[in-house]
């Protein structure tokens, strides 16, 4: 009996080591820079401050990015992008001219609440909006159930933001963020810091890598913010981006399941009557499917959103004197297969073409 109270106490020290040591390596490694100990995101935010093109941060957190970039900024922006990674490939050189600053904050699976997050880092930091604000608007940013979860590393600024729009006092934002710190001993997490230990030590210790051009087969982005993607995507054959898109069709669509209804509308129209408020000229920017992928959904009913998101953004644009450009159908645009590179994502071709149909901006 005694033996197996022993041998019970000893198991239950060596778990508890183990699940100590493994949350510890996770802190420390901190791969995402969730805990804020990722110094090379720092590093990082510093370089394309100083206008270096970067590559190798697949795995940082992008919200905590984002948040490092704006503290770090040498210049005060005039023009801002926010939204998702269908918005990340628009690209200062396609609208704008040398003496204006703009910088891409677009963020994977941006959502609502990463628009007010952004705003409110800006007001929060510097003590300004910039003016103009471009919202690269998706179709899941009015469904509720869209399953975006990633902006709440921002939740403070998102708070603030909240608190800015209704002029009201900022809720406390000192509750523990139980979804951050369970990554500690979560095991995909540890997975992926276990693989960013390897490549840094592989690597010689660089956790990641500036580059003087963009014709490398890696995973990009500009001093501007924007984003190149690998070549496994940027030269996709063609007939595998046709696979893609039926793909991207088939069960659950990214971000558009339970898609029930328009919601969040008024924290929409809220933020949008907040930024004019502010004398910021806002732009819609909406960024098309692939035409494969784009006519086999609008032909579902489960998805009759994607048109109705489309028209509700048209009246309020209207109502509001916001310009629109752009649209979910690649067809207004007479898009084709060889413009993009999966069912929702287009080259540099796409936001291009958009983007030159965007009215002059002005510092």
């Amino acid at each position: 009996m005694k033996k197996n109270i022993l041998w019970l106490k000893y198991s239950f020290i060596s778990i508890v080591s183990l699940i100590f040591l493994i949350a510890i390596f996770n802190y420390k490694v901190d791969s995402s820079g969730l805990f804020g100990n990722s110094n090379y995101l720092l590093k990082a935010a510093e370089a394309l401050a100083n206008g270096k093109t970067i590559t190798r941060l697949e795995h940082a957190d992008q919200r905590s990015f984002q948040e490092l970039i704006i503290k770090n900024l040498q210049v005060k922006n005039d023009v801002i992008l926010l939204g998702s990674s269908k918005s990340m490939m628009l690209r200062k050189k396609f609208f704008l001219n040398n003496e204006i600053n703009f910088f891409n904050h677009a963020a994977y699976g941006g959502s609502i609440e990463d628009y007010i997050s952004i705003i409110a880092a800006y007001e929060s930091i510097h003590k300004y909006i910039p003016k103009t604000v471009i919202i690269g608007v998706d179709t899941w940013t009015f469904n509720k159930y869209n399953g975006q979860i990633r902006w709440k590393t921002l939740e403070n600024y998102y708070n603030a933001g909240i608190a800015n729009i209704y002029n009201k006092e900022v809720e406390n934002t000192n509750n523990i963020n139980t979804m951050k710190w369970k990554q500690l001993i979560n095991y995909d997490y540890t997975l992926l810091n276990i693989e960013s230990f390897l490549n840094v030590l592989k690597s010689n210790g660089e956790t990641f890598q500036v580059v003087d051009n963009v014709n490398i087969d890696a995973s990009l982005r500009e001093p501007d913010g924007s984003i190149h993607y690998p070549y496994t995507q940027r030269y996709r054959k063609e007939d595998l981006v046709e696979i893609k898109a039926k793909e991207y069709t088939q069960g659950s669509v990214y971000a558009l399941g339970n898609y029930k209804k328009l919601d969040n509308i008024k924290l929409f129209e809220d933020f949008i009557d907040y930024l004019q408020t502010k004398d910021v000229k806002v732009i819609f920017f909406l960024t098309p499917y692939h035409p494969i992928s784009y006519d086999i959904l609008v032909q579902d009913e489960k998805y009759k959103h994607i048109n109705i998101v489309e028209n509700y953004l048209k009246i309020l644009s209207t109502k509001k004197q916001i310009e629109l450009k752009g649209s979910f159908n690649p067809h207004k645009y007479n898009f084709t297969n060889k413009d993009f590179f999966d069912g929702m994502h287009g080259h540099d071709v796409v936001a291009e073409k958009i983007a030159k149909t965007f009215k002059e901006i002005r510092k």
